[in-house]
């Protein structure tokens, strides 16, 4: 008998005591036949096609596939020069604390290098910090803050969208919002709907009109991997600061809510200057140190672990959140985010995949002698997702076509195996221990003319169970290999369940030398037709 593999073990252990539901279960296998591998190509198809187009049954394949797609494609997407990062870093924090003692700084701080950086060129100076409250401490810092931004026309300030939830509770109407705009097609935006957020403290921050949300939503594990572009609200389009930025600067705007970020390779891609030292420029008037920042846009915000702006995304499990900014800022002024491919064109791969894998266990004897290398599927489909991430800004996911074809071939490849190895008596099929040891073995042939559906119709016959023999064209199969069906059988005479039934066969007795062994039964199989052909052989088919 053929070694079972482990998990087939019980199967074969009831088989060995209920032969009546083995021979049942294997003739039920060979009925099936072609049929299963169509039936089970269709059950996948319509499988990919509630994930694709109804409700996914699992979201986390195509995250997984996503971020590994991010981090190995070959040329990754390439950070914009023109964004520059003013770093309040763990080295600025320290330098500067003798000066003005730990973060916050008085703003005047802020204000004398954004100005600065305004003078020297810059095309927009975004600052990824909230000013919701006054310094109490730092009138004077807040007064001159307040005179930058309002002789200001490049910066750009952030605002914090608080929970939708709580919008009832809030005293804030859309309508009041001068940086929002009705949503195209509406005509009648409903003007008494709340909104809850944290706005600005400074007056010339809102009467600037360049403000957006920053809110960063993770997925639902903890990874950054979409950017909101805005929010549709009443009637109104609530922008993010990378959306108000395009909307200020003529930047393409994006047509969709949320977009897929295309991300650079590492945390931190973009050049990056310390805020002291900038600081320090600024401090002696080196107007020839800010010249660096002509055409560029500015974000300053901080790098430091200690001011807990860290985030989890697929590039880096500890993120600083001025770098997804500047990455989305990137994305928005380039029109680079990431857009998915069409379900319909994957849903059409996996209905051309499923068909030729249903060919291939159709049309081919033995497909799972070349299941094997069916590992070049995930590697091609895994080909062409890189490619696409590398090439172009579409997002080609094929996991799911991968993991259905896969799929296919487990299921398909264990149904082949057992048929095969109910024809051939073999594996959980294996004759009972009874038919062994009391049984005689007998063969019988029939000409190679006879058709293989014609075989199985034999196979499946009730009574005792006849077996196919396949022999190998080497050794001792070499003389049988071409000459026609050669079958097999444990007869117990006398067993109600041995009677021979219609077609008959010619059975001729052999006794191989152990019951145990199927070499040995290949043997006296091969002794006992040396003399037959098959052409002498009468039958009923």
């Amino acid at each position: 008998m053929d070694v079972v593999d482990w998990w087939l073990k019980p199967i074969a252990w009831l088989f060995a005591h209920r032969p009546k539901w083995r021979d049942t279960v294997g003739r039920a296998l060979l009925w099936m036949g072609n049929r299963f591998y169509v039936a089970l190509a269709v059950i996948l198809a319509l499988t990919g096609a509630w994930d694709l187009f109804v409700q996914p049954f699992t979201e986390q394949l195509s995250r997984d596939n996503f971020d590994w797609l991010m981090t190995h494609r070959p040329a990754p997407y390439g950070a914009d020069p023109d964004i520059v990062v003013l770093d309040i870093d763990e080295a600025s924090l320290a330098a500067l604390a003798g000066q003005f003692g730990r973060w916050p700084w008085p703003r005047q701080v802020l204000a004398d290098v954004a100005s600065r950086v305004e003078a020297g060129g810059a095309q927009a100076v975004l600052f990824d910090i909230l000013f919701s409250d006054p310094d109490l401490a730092n009138k004077g810092g807040d007064e001159a803050f307040d005179r930058y931004v309002s002789a200001s026309r490049k910066s750009f300030f952030p605002f914090v969208r608080l929970n939708p939830k709580t919008d009832s509770q809030s005293d804030v109407r859309v309508s009041m919002l001068n940086f929002v705009v009705p949503e195209a097609g509406t005509t009648r935006p409903d003007a008494k709907r709340t909104i809850a957020l944290i706005p600005p403290y400074f007056d010339s921050i809102y009467e600037s009109t360049r403000l957006g949300t920053n809110n960063i939503q993770p997925d639902v594990d903890n990874i950054v991997r979409w950017y909101g572009n805005f929010e549709s609200l009443a009637g109104y389009r609530i922008p993010s600061l990378a959306y108000r930025m395009a909307q200020q600067l003529h930047w393409p705007l994006q047509l969709q809510p949320r977009s897929l970020i295309n991300w650079p390779r590492g945390a931190a891609p973009y050049t990056t200057i310390s805020y002291a030292e900038a600081y320090r420029a600024a401090a002696v008037n080196d107007g020839g140190y800010f010249a660096r920042f002509s055409g560029k846009v500015v974000l300053l915000g901080s790098t430091a672990p200690s001011l807990g702006d860290i985030r989890a995304t697929p590039v880096s499990g500890a993120h600083p959140g001025i770098y997804i900014l500047a990455t989305a800022l990137d994305n928005t002024r380039n029109n680079r985010f990431l857009r998915a491919l069409d379900p319909i064109w994957i849903w059409g791969l996996e209905l051309l995949m499923l068909a030729a894998s249903a060919r291939l266990f159709i049309r081919t004897t033995r497909a799972t002698a070349v299941t094997k290398y069916f590992v070049i599927i995930p590697g091609t489909l895994l080909l062409i997702s890189l490619l696409s991430v590398t090439i172009s800004d579409v997002l080609a996911d094929l996991s799911l076509p991968a993991a259905l074809v896969l799929g296919y071939f487990a299921v398909a490849k264990i149904f082949e195996t057992n048929s095969n190895d109910f024809r051939s008596g073999s594996g959980p099929f294996a004759g009972t221990r009874r038919e062994r040891t009391e049984g005689q073995l007998q063969i019988a042939c029939l000409p190679a003319s006879v058709t293989k559906a014609a075989v199985n119709a034999l196979l499946m016959q009730p009574g005792c169970p006849i077996k196919l023999w396949q022999p190998p064209r080497t050794g001792l199969g070499s003389p049988w290999a071409s000459q026609g069906w050669v079958f097999w059988r444990w007869y117990l005479a006398g067993a109600d369940s041995d009677r021979d039934t219609v077609p008959k066969l010619v059975w001729h007795d052999a006794k191989p030398a152990s019951a145990e062994d199927s070499f040995a039964i290949a043997q006296a199989i091969t002794a006992a037709a040396r003399d037959l052909t098959c052409r002498s052989i009468q039958t009923h088919v």
